[in-house]
């Protein structure tokens, strides 16, 4: 069986199914914004002004107005004149007219290079236009990120947690630099899925029903050396946590991992709860320490992947080094040269030993 490439794009008014350069989308729970880099002709033929660009971007573009050609020839049109900061943007790719959504947001900038290049965000980019200042003795987790997107389009995850936050502020920035703060500061995992928004304790959503891709190396996984295997017993180390409750209490600290092992030392702001601190030390713990792969698995786009999917990794040759691993991002190439995916592992979750330190991952391996 054949595979033929094809791909679905609209942006702004108008939608095309061909005739991109090339692609580029990354999503990751590591990042807040999701990106996307689209490279287009930078002058396409056109019969008349009422058929408009569809012979070079592909049939169903809407048609081009006399000003889209102002100083060029009636049988052309700068493709870069076409779209402008803030138009909307969505992206299915696939093989055979078997399309999966890719990518969801908005275009930043408009490079009038040739090809032109098309810089795009994820939803985080409406957070960035919105100026957002506060400060709150305590407030619920999901009560913040509610005032964080009021007026825009995100929506939030079902999935957020129960969570409390204590000395909360924010100062002279918009809607994404707190998040920013939330993220870094807190050691919260914070991202886009698309136009909703996560934010929780661990990485993974609790509750969420988790998808698992299935891979095999050297089959629909032919490039696997960037994939390096790795032994829990030989690293010691330790996370130790400490967060500062009010301004002149003493501050809570709480250590976990190998007694004598090398010391990591995290701080937390706005959360001081002990069994929060404990949750997010062991979610620190288990990206220092596990058995397994660690790297990146390039294959095909299919099967299709979301970071925050489960990767069922499959190497026949050797049976030992196989197991399932929570996938923390993802890059997608797609263009005149072909396509691929570039899956990003971040740690196993099939090692009984490690999945007791986060109950919320346990779910995963049943």
């Amino acid at each position: 069986m054949s595979f033929r490439l094809c791909s679905q794009i609209s942006i702004g008014k108008y939608a095309f199914s061909g005739g991109v350069n090339d692609i580029v989308i990354k999503r990751s729970v590591k990042e807040i914004i999701d990106t996307c880099t689209i490279k287009i002709p930078g002058i396409a033929n056109i019969e008349s002004l009422k058929r408009g660009v569809a012979d070079v971007l592909g049939p169903g573009i809407t048609a081009v107005t006399k000003s889209n050609v102002d100083g060029l020839s009636k049988s052309s049109v700068r493709t870069s004149t076409l779209w402008q900061e803030g138009d909307k943007v969505s992206i299915f790719l696939g093989y055979n007219n078997d399309y999966q959504q890719e990518f969801k947001g908005f275009v930043r900038r408009v490079s009038p290079s040739i090809p032109v290049v098309i810089e795009c965000e994820g939803y985080g980019w409406q957070l960035r236009r919105k100026p957002f200042n506060g400060a709150w003795k305590s407030i619920k987790l999901i009560d913040l990120l509610t005032l964080i997107i009021s007026g825009t389009d995100v929506k939030l995850s079902p999935y957020i947690p129960d969570a409390t936050l204590t000395d909360v502020w924010f100062k002279g920035g918009n809607a994404l630099t707190a998040l920013g703060i939330l993220k870094d500061k807190s050691h919260l995992a914070v991202y886009f899925y698309f136009d909703q928004l996560y934010a929780g304790l661990e990485e993974v959503q609790e509750g969420k029903k988790t998808i698992q891709r299935n891979w095999r190396l050297g089959w629909n996984a032919p490039r696997t050396d960037t994939l390096k295997y790795r032994i829990a017993d030989n690293t010691n180390v330790q996370i130790k946590v400490t967060a500062a409750k009010g301004k002149n209490a003493k501050t809570p600290i709480l250590i976990v991992g190998d007694t004598g092992g090398s010391i990591i030392n995290e701080h937390l702001a706005f959360n001081s709860d002990p069994g929060q601190m404990k949750r997010i030390a062991n979610q620190l713990l288990l990206y220092k320490k596990y058995t397994g792969f660690e790297g990146t698995i390039t294959g095909f786009l299919q099967p299709y992947a979301d970071p925050g999917d489960t990767a069922n990794i499959v190497d026949k040759m050797y049976n030992v080094y196989t197991g399932l691993y929570f996938i923390d991002g993802i890059e997608v190439k797609f263009g005149i040269n072909g396509a691929q995916r570039i899956v990003s592992i971040s740690h196993a979750l099939s090692a009984p030993k490690f999945l007791a330190l986060v109950n919320s991952n346990a779910q995963l391996n049943q």
